[in-house]
């Protein structure tokens, strides 16, 4: 344990020399494009098409391609290493995100505009999920992986709060296609500097025994790596369906108080005090075990969601979403930090992977579920399904905790 706060903090000073400062602004710059999509797609094919509904669907398209296509590239990075599969996804997600440009500016409709979304949610790339993989590889020990991981959340969080808001600049400012030829420019100026600074070898992390080469050694099955994670899965969704039920309260909330257009910034800071909270988790005792975490989390989650319903402005809702997303980062570190050690061996891109699947998919559940129960509740009916999901990591932890004290421990 460390004596002091600025001990445990000193451990993301090592984090630069480790991958290197240039790489890190790069892998920042790279995740960009991708928060900027899903929203990027509503607001093109939506002007384009005159409907919402159409909007929608290219939207979900593209997320659902994304999700069920993330574990699979893993699996390949895994096989092949990283850098092959960058070198050849990249290329290929610049040209269906311009196709997808394209069939916004054209007003192309059908099959052309369906096919483009595809593609390009099942090129995505990964970009947090192989950064992660790359610090497993790099760190020495829990400290400085927790470090890692805890600045990756934070820059994921970031970029975040503002993809969105280079969607609706990039808009308002050309065109409402215009976020989707931003991204195109990204993937370009940011992803293909990633790609080639990936590594060669497809060994992820050491291997358990030094017998054995992790670039030669056979690679566990999808399933048995997502098996192995589950409880990562599920806290991971989990969080994704309290972000998009929160986002979908939100949003009803400011129109019944007269100012949709605040929706975006209320939300906004729980992202804020979630990616701040994150940089911190590295002040947590390593006494203090992941699934102690888990279910702390949850409960902080749930109880300050329950404030939140009981808010009648959108300054106090703003209060208590920044509250909530003291606990909300921290628990999403802690998934990563599961992940990483219920991986087996050589199937750490699959495991990490999964988790963007994971959050992909809670966000889109959640906002669902929370749109109908808003629309047919008013704003606590959404809110209520971001307390529920909070249960449900609560129970995961403490369920965790339960099988942990029925088993020897492994120091992990």
């Amino acid at each position: 344990m460390h004596s002091s706060p600025f001990r445990a903090l000193a451990h993301y000073r090592s984090l630069p020399a480790l991958i290197g400062r240039r790489s890190m602004v790069i892998a920042f710059l790279a995740r960009a494009p991708y928060a900027m999509v899903p929203l990027g797609t509503m607001t093109a094919f939506t002007a384009s098409t005159g409907s919402v509904a159409q909007g929608g669907l290219a939207t979900g398209i593209t997320s659902i391609s994304t999700a069920v296509a993330s574990p699979l590239i893993g699996r390949w990075a895994d096989r092949r290493g990283q850098r092959r599969v960058l070198l050849t996804l990249t290329p290929l997600n610049a040209l269906a995100l311009t196709a997808m440009f394209l069939a916004a500016v054209q007003g192309w409709a059908g099959a052309p505009m369906w096919t483009a979304c595809l593609v390009a949610g099942a090129t995505c790339l990964p970009i947090g999920s192989f950064t992660r993989a790359r610090w497993v590889a790099r760190t020495s020990g829990p400290r400085e992986l927790g470090a890692a991981f805890s600045y990756e959340s934070m820059a994921d969080e970031l970029v975040f709060v503002l993809g969105p808001a280079l969607v609706g600049i990039a808009a308002s400012a050309a065109a409402p296609a215009a976020p989707l030829a931003l991204a195109v420019a990204l993937v370009l100026c940011a992803g293909l500097p990633f790609a080639l600074s990936a590594p060669d070898d497809p060994g992820d992390a050491p291997s358990s025994s030094p017998e054995v080469d992790p670039a030669t050694a056979p690679r566990p099955r999808i399933t048995a790596v997502l098996a192995a994670v589950a409880p990562a899965i599920v806290v991971m969704v989990c969080i994704g369906a309290f972000f998009g039920s929160v986002q979908a309260g939100t949003t009803e909330r400011a129109e019944l108080l007269g100012a949709p257009g605040s929706a975006g910034l209320v939300y906004a800071l729980m992202g804020l005090g979630s990616g701040a909270m994150a940089l911190m988790v590295v002040l947590v005792p390593e006494s203090v075990r992941l699934p102690t975490r888990v279910w702390v989390g949850g409960l902080g989650m749930g109880t300050l969601m329950g404030v939140v319903v009981l808010q009648d402005s959108l300054g106090t809702t703003a209060l208590a979403l920044l509250a909530a997303g003291l606990f909300v980062g921290p628990t999403m570190v802690t998934a990563f930090s599961l992940t990483e050690r219920l991986a087996p061996t050589g199937g750490i891109s699959v495991a990490m992977t999964s988790m963007q699947s994971a959050v992909t998919i809670g966000v889109s559940l959640g906002s669902s579920l929370g749109g109908l129960l808003a629309a047919a509740r008013g704003p606590a009916g959404a809110f209520g399904v971001a307390i529920t999901v909070s249960a449900c990591i609560c129970a995961c932890g403490l369920t965790m905790v339960l099988v942990e004290r029925r088993r020897p421990r492994t120091g992990k």
